[in-house]
């Protein structure tokens, strides 16, 4: 998905920069498949060592701490996965990364969406909502907003996710709403990939894609 979304919105991109790359894997399996070099931007020594341990490229620091000579003039694409949720002040935090883009530069991040199905049916029962862990709750529509004013361009923002019906299957226990506890109890399981399918492309997986680019 990386590299097809760099093919069809990026620059000739030098290196890919994994923001949170915590053990290398994405970085690994990258290096596979990519036509450029992979950064991994990853603050706790611990897991620096092991990228370092794979042969990886590592920068051992927060994202706001980095300086462009830290990953080269670039073009760079930016990706990071499931951090969004986890970050005290996304607008720093995006703020100093657009400093570090180049127009043409991409960022592209995965992220939980509070508009999600499984979300808003579990809601204060939903194993997602762990605060202090996961403090922050995108939704499609707000992530544009958000990235918009933060002067960045939004190419696309998908929920692409396959786990809502599952996920609440698991906990149906938790669930109060009559038709979703007859649904789960009477759908086959083709009915079921359906309306996951609905849910995703409808936009209201909780499993949410952003990509954006600088201008």
């Amino acid at each position: 998905m990386i590299r097809d979304m760099i093919a069809r919105f990026g620059p000739e991109t030098q290196s890919v920069v994994d923001i949170g790359g915590g053990y290398g894997i994405f970085a690994e399996e990258y290096q596979k498949i990519g036509d450029c070099s992979v950064i991994v931007v990853e603050p706790g020594p611990d897991l620096a060592d092991v990228c370092r341990s794979r042969g990886l490229s590592v920068v051992s620091k927060f994202l706001e701490d980095i300086e462009i000579s830290d990953i080269g003039e670039g073009p760079h694409s930016f990706v990071s996965f499931e951090l969004f949720e986890h970050l005290v002040e996304p607008e720093s935090f995006v703020q100093h990364l657009s400093e570090l883009m180049k127009s043409g530069d991409l960022f592209i991040f995965s992220t939980l969406s509070g508009t999600g199905l499984d979300i808003q049916v579990l809601w204060e029962n939903s194993k997602s909502v762990t605060p202090p862990h996961h403090l922050n709750f995108f939704n499609p529509r707000c992530t544009r907003y958000f990235l918009e004013s933060m002067d960045l361009e939004v190419l696309e923002i998908t929920t692409p996710g396959k786990l809502d019906v599952d996920i609440m299957n698991n906990s149906k226990t938790e669930i109060s709403d009559r038709f979703w506890n007859t649904f789960l109890d009477h759908a086959t399981e083709n009915v079921r990939a359906n309306m996951q399918t609905f849910i995703s492309e409808a936009g209201y997986s909780s499993h949410m894609w952003a990509v954006c680019r600088k201008p």
